[in-house]
């Protein structure tokens, strides 16, 4: 009942307010949740209640007292937020019952870490993009659960910074509701990444929250050239690159955590195996152990981003076969041996059903028969002048251009499959080759019209086809393999269809796909990959491979099948797997179609 009432009054607050008006509406609510409860006025929100704007005050009338908590400011103040200033922020608001189960990750490490670090031991909390407060409430409950301590003892442990000086209010206000008034929250208003106050605690016991989610290939959220320049400033090589700045708060927190404190943050996935956040990684896991990692499987966020949340226990002893404990959603969590830096995806494949692999490491890879490239992004917009609809008049040279979209498993779809490219549909989109305006780009479409194999990307399994007589172009972000002995498309084609590498690939790049059960596939790991010990068994998946290419040409699809299905039997067998890794593959190729 409490939670229909509250949705009803959140449904029914003013939209498209300017930040003073929704200012002013927030500071309504806290007064008035503090006039119920008897606690006078909140200190955030000291103004005269003539500021109230009438319609509020009305509505306020009808929110029942059972509703008026602390939580409240918080979803008052999301619920005014326009979803541009959440996106152009990084702001993705936390419920909570997952901020409570946040906090439990590092009240748990607390209490494993022995006397040197117990829960009732904790001096300062610090949420370095504090929002709308719900991590530290939900510190503040946990630390009154665990010591008895009192409640204006307990917020007057907590620290929060955040960029919006309203959510810093809230957060203040929560908290001094919360401890019933007369304690406050030590706030610092500014860009905890670049600005803190000098006389704060140096450390804390647990630094935790939820940062920005500020991805830096799109514009609205990328940062300016001036803050660009001055991260580089203060974390040096980790800031550089894509590194999502959500990665830098990990750093931040884990230079201000005591010795045996913990650091608990929700993370978009794509930190467990980002190549931009590779140096965070590596620098957290020289000074920090990864303990343990929740994976949210429910899609807790209004936007299309999948999390995870982290607790990493700043130590010392970190050697031996160290595990991490990952947990998917509610399910039981299973302990995983700590991968090295250079990926964490393994945790993430470990709770996905993504079977562990072992790839030979004495025999040549895929970058030793092939040269294997993919284009970058003048590649892509560099040649969006030059595609013509199929049946366009040329006057020179044409490619039929094929994209992710019309790769399945050794089957080309160009003109079977409409496809997108640079925002527009096509049945089958050619590359008028000639007419790329730029001659480097020109110059190296042309040089991919050779006999090659075509991998796609953001798949759920792996999706090659092959081009035996070098007449496709390959789009952006498509990646080229192109044997220098063409007898061996066939094989490595059968490579980059087996389950193995399948696997191998899922279990490196877990998270930064577009979503936890795509693949992102980069031409570096391509490069990499081992190619099996020559076998009977790897012939033959070749020999399927050339079978389901030919029956793709001919329409018969059920042929096409058998031969697929063929290929990636007989590749398990070359890479000496076990034979369920072809019940799991199958099971994701099913879904896929």
């Amino acid at each position: 009942m409490i939670a229909g009432d509250i949705g009803r009054f959140l449904d029914r607050l003013p939209a498209g307010l300017s930040n003073d008006e929704a200012g002013q509406v927030v500071g309504a609510v806290a007064r008035h949740l503090f006039a119920v409860l008897g606690l006078g006025s909140p200190a955030a929100f000291a103004e005269a209640d003539s500021s109230d704007p009438p319609a509020v005050v009305e509505l306020l009338a009808t929110l029942p007292d059972e509703c008026c908590s602390p939580d409240l400011l918080g979803l008052v103040w999301e619920q005014l937020m326009t979803s541009g200033s959440r996106r152009s922020q990084g702001a993705h608001f936390t419920p909570r019952d997952t901020a409570e189960r946040v906090v439990q990750l590092a009240i748990d490490q607390l209490d494993n870490a022995g006397e040197g670090g117990r829960a009732d031991q904790i001096d300062q909390v610090w949420d370095p993009a504090a929002g709308g407060g719900a991590f530290l409430l939900a510190a503040a409950r946990s630390i009154e659960a665990a010591t008895g301590r009192s409640r204006s003892a307990i917020v007057r442990l907590l620290y929060a910074t955040d960029i919006d000086p309203i959510a810093l209010r809230v957060t203040d206000a929560a908290l001094e509701m919360w401890a019933g008034g007369g304690a406050r929250v030590v706030t610092s208003l500014g860009d905890a990444l670049l600005d803190l106050p000098g006389d704060w605690p140096r450390t804390f016991s647990i630094v935790v929250g939820n940062p920005p989610f500020l991805g830096q290939l799109t514009t609205d959220t990328a940062r300016s050239a001036a803050d660009a320049e001055r991260l580089k400033s203060a974390y040096g090589p980790l800031a550089t690159g894509y590194v999502d700045e959500a990665a830098l708060f990990v750093e931040l927190g884990l230079r201000r955590l005591a010795s045996n404190g913990v650091l608990a943050m929700i993370l978009p996935q794509s930190f467990l195996g980002s190549r931009d956040a590779a140096a965070v990684r590596e620098s957290a896991a020289s000074r920090s152990r990864l303990a343990s990692v929740w994976v949210d499987d429910e899609g807790i966020f209004e936007a299309a981003v999948e999390v995870i949340a982290i607790a990493m226990v700043n130590t010392s002893d970190r050697t031996g076969q160290l595990s991490t404990r990952v947990r998917l959603g509610d399910h039981p969590p299973v302990d995983v041996v700590t991968p090295a830096p250079e990926s964490w995806g393994p945790l993430l494949a470990a709770v996905q059903g993504v079977p562990v692999v072992v790839l030979p490491t004495a025999t040549p890879t895929v970058g030793d028969v092939a040269v294997v490239t993919a284009g970058f992004r003048q590649h892509f917009y560099g040649i969006a002048e030059a595609i013509r609809e199929d049946g366009a008049l040329f006057t020179g040279r044409s490619a039929p251009l094929l994209t992710s979209g019309a790769i399945d498993p050794l089957a080309n779809l160009w003109g079977r499959r409409s496809v997108k490219f640079a925002g527009t549909k096509w049945n089958a989109p050619l590359l008028a080759v000639e007419e790329v305006p730029d001659p480097a780009v020109r110059a190296w479409f042309v040089d991919r019209l050779v006999p090659k194999i075509l991998l796609a990307s953001q798949t759920p399994v792996l999706e090659a086809v092959v081009d035996p007589h070098g007449l496709l172009a390959p789009s952006v972000p498509v990646i080229s393999i192109e044997p220098a002995d063409p007898e061996m498309i066939w094989h490595v084609a059968a490579v980059l269809t087996a389950p193995t590498t399948c696997a191998a690939f899922l279990a490196e790049a877990a998270g930064t796909g577009m979503s936890s059960s795509a693949i992102r596939v980069r031409a570096r790991s391509v490069a990499a990959l081992p190619l099996p010990v020559a076998s009977t068994a790897w012939d033959r998946a070749a020999s399927a491979a050339q079978r389901a290419h030919v029956s793709w040409v001919e329409n018969d699809e059920s042929a096409h099948s058998e031969a697929l299905f063929e290929v990636a039997k007989a590749m398990i067998e070359a890479y000496e797997g076990d034979e369920d890794l072809f019940v799991w593959w199958s099971s994701r190729l099913r879904k896929r179609r």
